[in-house]
């Protein structure tokens, strides 16, 4: 699944009342994105949602007495950039008519078939590029773009990183608060990475970042980026 890095570092709510096919589609949604939240109804979807970073919301359109387009209205209240899909065995006009009042990504037909299912992440990924939200703020002036897998200053200018550089990145930004063994890093980046090689990575992503002053080293044990 290397095509799809870059939906690895996206966080997806996906709500689904019928269990086979919520099971279903939440493993292959796993297959490809970095988190997923799979929930039975609406208002489990909505608690989700309020709680925790959500890239892209994924909905069926009836779920009991809070539908899938009754959580999109909720959502819509106070974001109106994160993308929504709908999904629905068949959607009736009115239905139609409200989902069209919701500015989605898409609407996708049940059983979701793996390629349509790609098909609405990337078009989400576009609309989250768009709002410029694929993006990790690395310090007042730089962030991380995990789309162009690269920084982006002030100016909009991108800083370009080696491919070594953008894993160790994503990484630190994936564990963000978190203590990272030196071996972790070797594990990930598939390679049999001294101690020496590494501090050189670090090196120079201090060097590119300009001020370094959230990734932190604690001797002899790992770094951590905060």
């Amino acid at each position: 699944m290397a095509k799809f890095n870059e939906f690895k570092n996206l966080s997806v709510l996906y709500a689904e009342d019928n269990t086979a096919l919520r099971e279903i589609t939440e493993k292959t949604l796993q297959l490809v994105v970095g988190k997923v939240y799979s929930v039975a109804d609406g208002m489990q979807a909505l608690n989700i949602y309020k709680n925790n970073p959500i890239d892209i919301v994924i909905l069926d359109i009836h779920m009991g007495s809070f539908s899938g387009i009754d959580v999109a209205k909720k959502i819509r209240e106070e974001n109106d950039k994160v993308p929504i899909v709908i999904v629905s065995g068949s959607i009736a006009t009115e239905d139609l008519l409200a989902a069209c009042k919701l500015n989605l990504v898409d609407y996708i037909h049940k059983p979701i078939e793996f390629n349509a299912l790609v098909k609405v992440l990337y078009s989400a990924v576009d609309r989250l590029q768009s709002h410029g939200l694929l993006l990790a703020k690395i310090n007042d002036s730089l962030s991380y773009d995990y789309f162009a897998k690269a920084f982006i200053n002030s100016k909009g200018e991108k800083i370009a990183l080696t491919k070594k550089e953008i894993h160790t990145m994503e990484l630190l930004l994936s564990n963000r608060g978190q203590m990272i063994p030196y071996e972790t890093f070797s594990e990930e980046l598939n390679d049999v990475m001294t101690d020496g090689a590494l501090k050189n990575i670090i090196l120079r992503l201090r060097k590119k970042m300009g001020d370094d002053s959230n990734l932190i080293n604690l001797s002899k044990i790992g770094y951590s980026f905060i």
